[in-house]
């Protein structure tokens, strides 16, 4: 009777089994993913005081955080780099995962993971874009108005990155906490 009841428990409960490469993947993805947004809200506060710069005529000043963030900005590159590389890794790993509703909650969060790689690249090349025509604005020191509406097209696209980027954190954050439930 205890062996029946044993045998049915087996084949009714569900084997949990999440391989460990995907938690140390996943650990490293969130370490990553917090320095990508300090390293962005270190752009935006820079954004701004080049803005005040540029109010204030003060090209030099204005240039020298503009070299600053051009210099930074490769660094978000690579670490968005990285980030790819683990959700690559967490992809691989996604068909050992058991039950099968874990897995279902991790290929979303690696599919939102992996869609926010996407917008984060595309968010860096605007963002580089727009430090490029801010240096040449500042380098001219002329009311060129295509320079003007050239960042303000720049600074709308990033808004638009942006918005898009925090919808994915929360798909992954979502996704991640229905995970971590559906496998205790």
């Amino acid at each position: 009777m205890v062996l029946a009841i044993s045998i049915v428990y087996f084949l009714i409960e569900p084997q949990r089994n999440v391989p460990e490469g995907f938690y140390d993947a996943r650990d490293r993805s969130e370490g990553l993913a917090e320095t990508i947004q300090q390293l962005t809200r270190q752009s935006l506060t820079r954004l701004a005081q080049i803005a005040e710069f540029d109010e204030q005529g003060n090209a030099s000043a204005a240039l020298n955080l503009i070299s600053q963030e051009i210099s930074e900005h490769r660094k978000s590159q690579e670490i968005a780099a990285q980030l790819g590389s683990q959700m690559e890794i967490m992809a691989r790993l996604i068909s050992d995962i058991k039950p099968a509703a874990a897995r279902d909650l991790a290929a979303e969060s690696v599919s939102a993971g992996v869609a926010l790689v996407s917008r984060l690249v595309t968010y860096n090349q605007l963002l580089g874009d727009l430090f490029g025509v801010l240096q040449l604005k500042m380098i001219n020191l002329k009311n060129d108005p295509s320079l003007d509406g050239r960042v303000n097209l720049l600074v709308n696209q990033i808004n638009d990155q942006a918005k898009a980027i925090n919808q994915f954190n929360q798909r992954i954050n979502s996704a991640t906490a229905k995970f971590n439930e559906a496998i205790q």
